[in-house]
């Protein structure tokens, strides 16, 4: 059973009183988790950047779709004449997942999920560095356990997670000196609509019962659980606070990529 920080507790450790946040893909999972993390440590605005609203008290919802570069930087051109140019901390966490045969895979599925997964994430982080070069902020990329290690019939969407894992530290080697902190994290099996739209496909794709694939996720890795949003969110929290952390990937996997 996982324990989460009491309000009182987070307040303690992570105070962002007077920031302003961004989040792609914020709507739902751990992008809304993320989204709730910031509100519940004092940011003064959140913007959630996503195709879809997420009818999400608090946070200011601005419609974005991240694979296209001109309608994203239109967004952050919007949402910055409402901050008067203020950005404290990115989140760049809209993404997709794909699995299936890699003999198979066409190149519309190639180019959809490569421009959700790393072209999103590259055009989101140049959109805001600008804003976020002014006064000093912070970059949170959105990896995954496969930015560490490979999985079977999940080619496509590991390449993409090392791509991000590769970004995060190239930008930190640029960017710190300039002061903006850049820093991954990468959850392993949470329990968000992703995970279980993901058990669906692997399900009606191999022909077995859903609930044998959730068997195998709990117990993958040595803390035998699927992770929750709240979990990824307060690691999120923390690579914004940390005033010493650059290049970091952290794993919130549960010691999956540990073994």
């Amino acid at each position: 059973r996982s324990r989460l920080m009491s309000d009182g507790q987070r307040a303690a450790r992570f105070d962002m009183s007077g920031q302003v946040v961004a989040v792609s893909g914020g709507t739902t999972g751990i992008g809304r988790a993320t989204c709730d993390a910031f509100l519940r440590a004092g940011a003064a605005a959140v913007y959630n950047l996503d195709i879809t609203d997420g009818d999400h008290s608090g946070v200011t919802w601005i419609k974005t779709d991240v694979s296209n570069v001109q309608a994203l930087q239109a967004s952050f051109t919007q949402m910055l004449e409402r901050t008067k140019g203020q950005l404290d901390v990115l989140v760049s966490n809209a993404g997709v997942w794909t699995c299936g045969d890699f003999e198979s895979v066409s190149e519309e599925e190639f180019d959809r999920v490569v421009s959700i997964n790393v072209k999103g994430a590259f055009f989101c982080v140049q959109a805001a560095m600008p804003a976020l070069r002014k006064h000093g902020g912070t970059v949170v990329l959105m990896g995954s356990d496969q930015s560490f290690v490979g999985k079977p019939e999940q080619n496509l969407y590991g390449m993409t997670k090392g791509a991000v894992g590769q970004l995060t530290k190239s930008l930190a080697a640029q960017y710190a000196p300039l002061g903006v902190r850049v820093n991954a994290v990468c959850p392993g099996t949470i329990d968000t609509p992703l995970m279980h739209g993901a058990v669906a496909t692997i399900a009606k794709w191999k022909g077995i019962p859903a609930d044998d694939i959730y068997g195998s996720l709990g117990s993958a890795q040595p803390l035998p659980r699927i992770g929750q949003p709240e979990e990824v969110a307060e690691a999120v929290l923390a690579c914004a606070c940390n005033k010493f952390m650059v290049g970091a990937l952290v794993a919130v996997d549960g010691g999956y990529v540990a073994i």
